[in-house]
C-alpha cells in the first residue's frame, strides 16, 4: 500500500510538473508577442505592422505620409535598393523590419531593419519601453553608434 501511494504522488508530481511547464510556455509565448500589433512613429509619418511568423517577429509598411508634391503612397517603389531586381518592389506592404527573436527581456534581437530611403539594411534590436512604446534601434557593427526611432501602439 505504501508503494501505491509513492507512485500516485509521483505520477501527480510528474502531472503538475507537465502543467507548470505548459504554463510558462504559454506565459513566454504572449510575451514575446507583446510586440504584434501596428505602430505609429513618434513623428506621426510611419505606420509599421508588427506580427509573429514562425517564432520570429517581422514588420512590414501599412501606411506612410506623403508630401503633396511627391507620388501618391501606393506609387513609391524601393528605387534605392541595391538589387536591381527588388527595384519595382512597392513601399506599401514592404518588411522593413526582419528576423527578430525574442530574448525574454521585453527586447527582440538579431534582426534587421531595412531603410527604403538609402536602400540599407541595418541589425536590429527592438524593445518594449512600456506596452505602448517600442524603440526600434538600428546599426551597422556595434549597437554603440546605431539610431533610435520610436513608435506608438495603435489601439
Amino acid at each position: 500500500m505504501a508503494i501505491m501511494k509513492v507512485l500516485f504522488l509521483i505520477s501527480f508530481l510528474f502531472m503538475n510538473m507537465a502543467k507548470d511547464n505548459k504554463k510558462s510556455e504559454m506565459a513566454n509565448s504572449s510575451a514575446s508577442d507583446k510586440i504584434v500589433g501596428t505602430w505609429l512613429s513618434a513623428e506621426k509619418d510611419l505606420k509599421v505592422e508588427i506580427f509573429n511568423k514562425n517564432g520570429h517577429y517581422f514588420g512590414k509598411v501599412v501606411w506612410f505620409a506623403c508630401l503633396p508634391s511627391t507620388p501618391n503612397m501606393d506609387d513609391f517603389k524601393d528605387t534605392e535598393n541595391p538589387d536591381p531586381k527588388l527595384r519595382t518592389r512597392k513601399w506599401l506592404g514592404m518588411e522593413v523590419v526582419e528576423n527578430l527573436t525574442y530574448n525574454g527581456e521585453s527586447s527582440w534581437e538579431n534582426g534587421t531593419v531595412y531603410d527604403p530611403n538609402s536602400g540599407r539594411k541595418y541589425s536590429s534590436v527592438v524593445r518594449l519601453k512600456d506596452n505602448s512604446t517600442l524603440v526600434v534601434r538600428g546599426y551597422w557593427g556595434i549597437e554603440l553608434f546605431g539610431k533610435n526611432l520610436e513608435f506608438h501602439r495603435i489601439s
